[in-house]
């Protein structure tokens, strides 16, 4: 794309603030080809807002201030000319067929919608559900997880935002997870030590890191979540509990109702995880040097051989003692 290309590599410095009464924090901005990317003095990425979504809540005054989203509680503060009309402009190109909500995200559901619907009379409900999952745009999936995310509140706490914390945990999970995409969240309780999402969002107890000596455990859990939801769907998981007049809505109009997300949410965390063969994890853990037994003591999984850290020389350490205390400081206010 035209516009696109004439901004690859634009960078810029910048004013992040990660939450209202969070303090603020010099950053550096890079423009990607659909995502904003925040990232700190190190180079590591702090968050990626897409493109499409960003706000901008002051028109024509200086600072530019931005959020990623309409109500969204993150602002970002720019004055360099080239990125602002850079934002302007490749949000603009990305975001037209949006111009009525849900255009882009619900086209591809929209143009298959008429001949399944008459072959769902066929089709056995499995094969409409899992069509109709992959068929789901990465947009809408990270939509949904969000909006997921926020229901859960009521049965796991709102998630912990401390600023050190939040940077700490982010350096975990980029140890961790080649992939982009992923984030990860740290809640105060729930029935479950860990979770996952829709749109690649991971969920542990502070539990996993406030009682721990070390992140063995914390990245354990990190590396067995994003392997069950790269082996089994959470999009699946959701359309199949919901049943099949939701996944119509979702199949013909790209929408959940929040009815079906409140329901979903009252049981994802008290559902039994998924068996996950030790061998698919093993070799991840050894990698890493992570040992085995922490994770399986902690979710009952039978497991392998054990690794230790000790036992690859070269392996460094997941996270500094310094960047470990902050970790596990971050449901403090």
């Amino acid at each position: 794309m035209t516009v696109l290309s004439k901004y690859e590599r634009l960078e810029c410095a910048g004013i992040w603030h990660p939450a209202p009464d969070a303090q603020r924090q010099d950053v550096f901005v890079s423009l990607g080809k659909a995502t904003l990317v925040i990232k700190d003095a190190n180079d590591t990425a702090l968050a990626h807002w897409s493109l499409p979504a960003v706000h901008r809540i002051n028109p024509g005054e200086r600072p530019a201030l931005y959020t990623p989203g309409a109500d969204a509680d993150e602002l970002l503060e720019l004055d360099d000319e080239s990125m602002i009309e850079a934002v302007r402009i490749v949000g603009r190109a990305l975001g037209k067929a949006r111009a009525h909500p849900g255009r882009l995200r619900r086209g591809i559901f929209m143009v298959s919608a008429v001949a399944l619907v008459g072959l769902s009379v066929w089709w056995l409900p499995g094969a409409v559900t899992r069509h109709t999952a992959d068929l789901m745009p990465g947009g809408l999936r990270g939509e949904i997880g969000q909006r997921l995310l926020r229901e859960l509140i009521p049965y796991a706490g709102q998630p912990c935002t401390s600023r050190s914390g939040t940077q700490a945990l982010t350096m975990l999970h980029n140890r961790l997870l080649s992939e982009p995409g992923w984030s990860v969240v740290i809640v105060p309780g729930g029935p479950a030590v860990a979770a996952h999402l829709p749109g690649r969002i991971i969920m542990l107890r502070k539990d996993v890191i406030e009682e721990q000596n070390t992140p063995q455990l914390a990245a354990g859990l990190i590396l067995a979540e994003a392997a069950l939801a790269t082996d089994q769907d959470p999009i699946l998981a959701l359309i199949q509990s919901a049943g099949l007049p939701a996944t119509f809505q979702l199949l013909t109009q790209g929408a959940v109702s929040d009815e079906t997300l409140q329901a979903y949410a009252a049981k994802i965390l008290t559902e039994p995880p998924a068996p996950l063969p030790p061998e698919a994890l093993s070799a991840q853990f050894a990698e890493l040097g992570i040992p085995m037994a922490p994770y399986a003591a902690a979710t009952g999984q039978t497991v392998g051989q054990t690794v230790t850290e000790k036992s690859d020389p070269s392996a460094r350490p997941l996270l500094s003692d310094a960047t470990w205390l902050k970790l596990r400081s971050i449901c403090e206010n």
